[in-house]
């Protein structure tokens, strides 16, 4: 009965205004601004996204439905519902026009991959944040993509330093904030709040790895730019500020910097970081000796810890099962596709075996240089060569470092061609020295099969690789 009032009410109040896909979409970034402030809870937000929805179903516009879902969807995350949300998030997905829009998928997947990671569920919010990192290629307004990728890239890291992988952290971290770099136009606030929120992570991973002098300088720096984090997010100043306090010993200003921190983080009602202030607020005054206050803040803490393993056991078991059954479904898809192949396959050794003769002569030919190939290969391999492979499917940034160790001369070779080689370039020529195809290329390094194709032919011509020979062969040749 509330609901129905409430949807009334909202009737009511926007009766006289004509519902357009243009006044909805401005509606909708009214409430995107709620949500950054914070306020998604407080009144009129739940009731405008349920208007936002109607409306767009009633005059079957696609965005409206799907932006209506995220809505709800923004709502229970901030009530803890993981579960409500994920269910929002998926109809939001199945809409026309997200299909369509890829910039539009980075927003509902990004969402739940958050919504995976408030679960502890973070391998499943690592993938989801790697399939942003691919759906970015396919927008073709560069400083969208550029944005994107680069804070699809920073969530990664995010995901690892909650499981306290900071190697794996600081490395996407540092790889989405030289990518934001490249954004075109300087004067946007979006990658300069972007370079600044996630270089404050990066100063908290010096402070955790003891890193003093280093997190000092890059705050220090982060300081003389001007502060562009939206609104109340500066908590992560006051944050940073707090930890580089508490190393000094100065309690009286971790103290302070922690609780003008948190007083921001109620603000936008970040739970999650909430939480870790109060932690750091008691163990300061547990160093202090003021056991009666670090006390106080230690229930403080376990609270909302309770509080957020309550609402997140009954989402996990749900989740979990539901991943469980897609699993399942993919299995028997594949043993679906499987007996199909095995038909098909037949049909083709049949035919395979029709021409097999025409081409025994010009099979034998390629035969013989795979076979010498394969033994000067055989001659080569060693522990180093399994290593240095196992760095490039990593993606591993220090691949070509042991590359160089174990292969001397093949990037001087290279350089006597072309001193202009970038190391991008030059990392691109090991992979295919390795023999690495154009699908792995792709997917070890994040990118489309289009692109590494596109990359080839610009390297054929830098370096004067004739059309008619094989590129992975003229590498061979040249180490």
């Amino acid at each position: 009965m509330m609901k129905f009032l409430l949807l009334f009410f909202s009737l009511v109040l926007f009766a006289q205004q004509k519902i357009t896909p243009q006044y909805i979409d401005a509606e909708s970034d009214k409430l995107d601004i709620i949500g950054l402030k914070g306020q998604a809870m407080d009144g009129g937000y739940l009731e405008k996204s349920l208007f936002i929805l109607k409306e767009s179903q009633r005059i079957h516009y696609s965005k409206g439905i799907a932006l209506g879902y995220i809505h709800f969807a923004s709502y229970y995350s901030n009530s803890q519902d993981y579960q409500k949300e994920l269910e929002n998030l998926k109809l939001a997905m199945k809409e026309e026009y997200t299909g369509n829009n890829p910039d539009f998928q980075i927003r509902i997947k990004r969402q739940l991959a958050l919504n995976y990671t408030n679960m502890g569920l973070y391998k499943e919010a690592i993938n989801e944040f790697k399939e942003n990192v691919k759906l970015a290629d396919e927008i073709s307004v560069d400083t969208i993509r550029v944005f994107d990728k680069s804070r699809a890239y920073c969530e990664i890291g995010i995901a690892y330093r909650r499981q306290n992988q900071l190697d794996s952290c600081r490395w996407y971290l540092e790889k989405g904030i030289k990518n934001v770099s490249e954004y075109k136009d300087k004067k946007a606030n979006k990658p300069k709040w972007l370079y600044l929120a996630y270089s404050l992570v990066l100063v908290e991973i010096d402070i955790a790895e003891k890193k003093y002098k280093s997190a000092e300088a890059r705050f220090k720096s982060l300081e003389s730019r001007p502060m562009m984090v939206l609104g109340n997010n500066n908590f992560q100043v006051y944050k940073v500020k707090g930890l580089l306090s508490e190393h000094k010993q100065q309690y009286d200003s971790a103290i302070s910097n922690y609780q003008k921190a948190v007083d921001l983080v109620k603000k936008v009602k970040n739970i999650m970081v909430q939480q870790d202030l109060y932690n750091n607020i008691a163990r300061v005054y547990h160093q202090t000796g003021k056991k009666d206050s670090a006390e106080k803040y230690l229930q403080k803490y376990t609270v909302i810890k309770d509080s957020l393993e309550k609402n997140r056991r009954p989402a996990i078991e749900n989740t979990v099962q539901e991943l469980v059954n897609q699993k399942e479904e993919k299995i028997k898809a594949k043993n679906k596709f499987l007996i199909y192949a095995v038909w098909i396959g037949i049909l083709c050794i049949v035919i395979f075996i029709v021409f097999v003769r025409k081409n025994l002569h010009q099979k034998n030919k390629i035969l013989n240089i795979k076979e010498k190939e394969t033994q000067e290969l055989n001659q080569k391999l060693n522990f180093a060569f399994e290593e240095v492979i196992q760095l490039a499917k990593n993606n591993d940034p220090e691949f070509l470092t042991r590359f160089q160790e174990v292969y001397p001369d093949f990037f001087p070779n290279l350089m006597k061609i072309e001193p202009h080689l970038q190391s991008t370039e030059l990392k691109f020529c090991a992979l295919l020295f390795l023999n690495f195809s154009t699908k792995d290329i792709a997917a070890y390094t994040f990118v489309q099969p289009q692109s590494v194709q596109t990359r080839k032919n610009r390297l054929r011509k830098r370096l004067g690789i004739p059309s008619d020979e094989d590129i992975y062969l003229w590498m061979k040749k040249i180490n």
